[in-house]
């Protein structure tokens, strides 16, 4: 039903970025939950450093290099 090999390719492509992505909140998931047994300010620190910093490199990526 696909059109030419590219389409399936240019699928599998975001796929695994999308694979990659989940995989890394996963584990940024795991960081915060693991510094909020310790300090609540650290873990929200860290959490917005993450976010902000995830997102910009994630778009950057995905315009530029992807």
């Amino acid at each position: 039903m696909d059109g030419p090999n590219g389409a399936v390719s240019m699928r599998r492509k975001w796929l695994t970025l999308g694979l990659v992505v989940a995989f890394l909140h996963y584990v940024s998931l795991l960081l915060v939950i693991l510094l909020l047994q310790f300090d609540v300010t650290l873990a929200v620190i860290v959490a917005i450093a993450i976010s902000i910093t995830g997102g910009i490199a994630l778009t950057v990526f995905v315009l530029y290099v992807y």
